[in-house]
């Protein structure tokens, strides 16, 4: 179809529709035909969201088959040769009492200026078509609007007919190729849909909808930084886009920029605080960054505007969960969650946590089942639940997937040149166990050590250079190799060939199945005794009296220090026992508060840097020392692997380690946990500890 045909047809489909309705006076009014026709004529430089048709139609509407409609047509056909069609229309116009008409219509009217006139005409309403059209002009708005509304049901084949039945009528239609694009990116067809939404960008260099589509399709085909050109390009034409800044910081979070990230998505979220995707991932990039000032205000915030919005409750309680360390508020803000109709593995993994957190371990094992009932193959949800399985003593059923600890994202990734092991058979054959995770975790894990060496013909031991002096002494046939869990085995030349690894924490996989495959073991690691009769000998310097080691923080932040430590001058009621000596093992800085604590209170802790700063010197200490008394922390690993006496003060949900219930635990016969009976609650547990030790010392 030819352009001005084109323009005929969506004039006389305009012209079909002559009045409007008044439904609050139920009758039927019309504007004066000339002002109808000059506002719609107006209405052609406005933006897409008026409707010029509406208008025209009005000045249409007083005299049906006559007026400004019918001159637009007439004037267009006198554009063209006149032949039948455009004599008719020409005869049709005469005698319309409108003068503009008649004298266009007249043959006395000086040849050639009518045609100069029509062409204008006919340029100017072709050049509306092209760049208004299928924003309400000329009929167009309805296909659009079709083609729209089967894209939104689902019907892309309907939806991509009606958006190429548009493009032949109005070839350059921006809302059009944009349409189009669009389900072509959606259907993987990026080249084809980079095309489209490129030209119709360029023909409306103004259209932010189409810039963003634009931008997905590059960032689907990794190229972030036409990507990122595009985003911008569409926040130009409207800053106010929040999908445009969502989408622009998720390209910037793949390219690690998480500071420009964290803004852009701060800006999708100020103009849109329900905006659940850009939400989740401020909040990912927030933890990363370890929840810098005012971000939790900030999130607070959003969720004030939003007090209904489940997805606002969601990220408050990881918040709470992760940052505050706070699972009491978090379990608040999940169950919220789920009241307003969200549900979905992370929620329910998260609410899982929060539960484990405060020591509900049926609950939360509960919430975790939930969770793999909506994504079975969620790593994190089916780790977190093995750790649950873990505090209760279900080993069988944890181990496995305790293994996928070795997929997560701050796991460092170790290569190595010889094959994991398998469980075979390594009679005649080398291992090697490499270190993983914390000190505290090798030492727990080194129980295992003693199994794997008398099934291999030889054992190589990789751990952390504090504990090398340590474990040459305690493994005395295996080779002992100190370094960093982050570099290579330095040395090979030195090493036996080795036929196979495997990561000490995956030790117990094969080991520790059951209950009962844990051993009654009087200790496994081996202090330097030259140093523990040393260390026996300062201590008796302080006088007669029990020698008791006391830890009183542990952790980092990021291990949740604040959940297990207890503050020193709290545990007061313990070290106003009298007959007993206490002796710090912080190992990090802490002689402030010492010094604050004798100012305060009268109450003296020894501290010996010297034993601390040297690991192999602060196993000697621990075999000096009657008893320990600790919260969470490698000091509790260190006194059970020597076979020490540890009191361990736990909270209620304490890490999977210490196991869920009371006395002995598994991996150290000679350590005893004491829990909180109330989360967060230091209180019961300092004075049973003060209680049992007076105890003590009366028995002793």
């Amino acid at each position: 179809m030819q352009r001005h045909e084109s323009v005929i047809l969506v004039l006389r489909q305009q012209r079909s529709r002559s009045v409007r309705q008044d439904t609050r006076a139920g009758h039927r009014q019309a504007l004066p035909p000339v002002l109808g026709y000059r506002r719609g004529e107006e209405d052609f430089r406005q933006p897409a969201h008026q409707d010029p048709r509406r208008r025209l139609r009005e000045g249409q509407a007083v005299q049906p088959g006559k007026g400004p409609g019918h001159v637009q047509e007439g004037q267009i056909r006198q554009h063209l040769p006149l032949g039948a069609e455009g004599a008719r229309l020409q005869q049709g116009l005469r005698g319309s009492g409108h003068g503009r008409v008649d004298r266009l219509s007249q043959p006395k009217v000086t040849p050639g200026r009518p045609k100069r006139m029509l062409a204008r005409v006919f340029k100017r309403a072709v050049g509306v078509l092209a760049d208004r059209g299928n924003r309400g002009d000329f009929g167009v708005s309805s296909r659009l609007a079709e083609a729209r509304e089967l894209a939104a049901a689902g019907d892309a084949e309907g939806a991509e007919r009606a958006f190429a039945s548009i493009l032949q009528l109005v070839p350059e239609s921006p809302e059009a190729l944009h349409g189009l694009g669009r389900l072509q990116g959606v259907r993987g067809e990026l080249e084809l849909a980079g095309q489209n939404l490129a030209k119709a960008v360029r023909l409306r260099p103004d259209f932010a909808e189409a810039w963003v589509d634009l931008g997905n399709v590059h960032h689907m085909s990794d190229r972030l930084g036409e990507a990122v050109s595009a985003y911008r390009q569409a926040l130009a034409a409207d800053e106010t886009s929040a999908l445009a800044w969502c989408n622009l910081g998720m390209c910037q979070q793949k390219r690690s920029e998480l500071a420009d990230a964290s803004e852009s998505f701060r800006r999708a979220l100020d103009l849109n605080p329900r905006f659940g995707v850009a939400l989740r991932h401020w909040v990912g990039i927030q933890t990363k960054l370890d929840w810098p000032e005012g971000a939790p205000e900030l999130l607070e915030r959003w969720a004030a505007r939003a007090p209904d919005h489940a997805e606002a409750h969601a990220a408050l309680g990881f918040m709470s969960l992760k940052h505050r360390f706070r699972p009491d508020e978090a379990l608040v803000h999940f169950d919220r969650a789920l009241a307003l109709g969200l549900s979905n593995a992370e929620l329910h993994g998260n609410r899982g946590i929060a539960l484990q957190d405060l020591g509900r371990i049926d609950e939360a094992l509960a919430s975790y089942d939930e969770a793999l009932y909506l994504e079975p193959e969620n790593r994190a949800v089916r780790f977190h639940r093995a750790l649950a399985r873990l505090l209760v003593h279900d080993f069988e059923n944890a181990w496995p997937d305790y293994e996928l600890r070795l997929l997560g994202e701050d796991t460092p990734r170790r290569a190595f040149p010889f094959p994991p092991w398998d469980g075979s058979d390594l009679s005649g054959r080398t291992i090697l166990v490499y270190a993983e995770q914390g000190l505290g975790d090798e030492i727990m894990f080194a129980s295992c050590l003693p199994d794997v060496i008398a099934r291999a013909g030889h054992c190589v031991i990789e751990c952390h250079e504090k504990l090398a002096p340590i474990f040459r002494r305690s493994f005395p046939t295996a080779t002992v190799h100190g370094g960093s869990q982050h570099d290579g085995l330095t040395g090979p030349s030195r090493l036996p060939p080795i036929d196979c690894r495997v990561p000490i924490g995956s030790l117990p996989l094969h080991f520790r199945r059951r209950l009962e495959d844990f051993p009654h073991h009087g200790g496994y690691l081996k202090a330097d005794e030259a140093r523990v009769s040393h260390w026996r000998r300062s201590l008796a310097a302080l006088g007669p009296g029990l020698k008791v080691g006391i830890a009183w923080r542990g952790g980092t932040r990021q291990t949740r220090q604040s959940h297990r430590s207890i503050p020193l001058e709290a545990l007061a009621p313990v070290l106003e026992v009298a007959g007993a000596h206490f002796v710090s093992l912080q190992y990090d800085e802490c002689r402030d508060e010492l010094t604050a604590l004798e100012a305060a209170r009268g109450l003296t802790v020894h501290h010996f840097p010297a034993a601390i700063a040297d690991y192999d010197e602060t196993a000697a200490l621990f075999g000096a020392l009657d008893l320990v008394i600790s919260v969470c922390t490698a000091a509790v690993h260190l006194g059970g692997a020597l076979g020490r006496p540890v009191w361990v003060m736990a909270p209620a949900g304490p890490e999977w380690r210490y196991g869920i219930g009371e006395g002995a635990m598994p991996w150290y016969p000679t350590c005893r946990v004491l829990r909180q009976a109330v989360p967060f609650a230091w209180e019961e547990v300092i004075l049973r500890v003060r209680h049992e030790l007076s105890a003590h010392l009366d028995e002793n």
